[in-house]
């Protein structure tokens, strides 16, 4: 099966390694500060060695906590502002498998029990992998209630044989809502080599 590539946009993402042993990097704490680093660099603003500290310690936790919360996905990070809270985007490809429309509806979670609310679903077309779906949905977590806001797509690439599947979410709806635009980008540029 296929894995999905996506051209992403450096001013505004970063990827998380997929393993360290084969990073240039000796682990999570190395690698957020040089990100840091270069992520300050690049920017306009000038940053105290508070600042840079502080972007490598979230860096960190986002290296070291993230892929856990979906095992087996590439993680990026959305990041147009070194002030910022990293948001995280999760893309992977999965065996496609059953009806396509009940397949893309059940992978972007359109019957999800924690729902605050019917999810938003629309058709989303991209030039590379053609017409899925997104969702646009609000979840409530099970041990504090916090509202968290999240953007489901999915896609059936036949010539592959998978569905890709993106996700996003967090607990700061402003944060997700005001990254829609990069979001849809990103997922504009995402291919599967067949």
């Amino acid at each position: 099966m296929s894995w999905p590539h996506v051209d992403y946009n450096t001013d505004l993402w970063m990827k998380l390694p997929d393993a360290w042993e084969t990073a240039p990097w000796k682990g999570p704490k190395q690698w957020a500060r040089h990100m840091s680093e270069a992520w300050w660099g690049d920017s306009d603003l000038e940053p105290t060695r508070k600042d840079l500290k502080a972007l490598a310690a979230t860096l960190q936790a986002c290296a070291e906590q993230f892929p856990g919360s979906h095992p087996g996905f590439d993680v990026y990070l959305h990041l147009p502002d070194p002030r910022l809270m990293p948001l995280p985007v999760y893309v992977a490809a999965v065996e496609a498998d059953g009806d396509r429309e009940e397949t893309l509806r059940a992978l972007v979670t359109t019957e999800d029990p924690y729902l605050v609310e019917k999810p938003l679903v629309e058709d989303f077309t991209t030039e590379l992998l053609g017409t899925g779906l997104r969702a646009l949905r609000y979840t409530q977590t099970e041990e504090d209630r916090t509202i968290v806001a999240g953007v489901r797509y999915a896609w059936r690439v036949e010539e592959a044989g998978c569905d890709v599947v993106v996700v996003v979410a967090a607990p700061d709806p402003r944060r997700v809502l005001g990254a829609m635009d990069d979001v849809d980008a990103f997922a504009g540029r995402i291919s599967v080599p067949v």
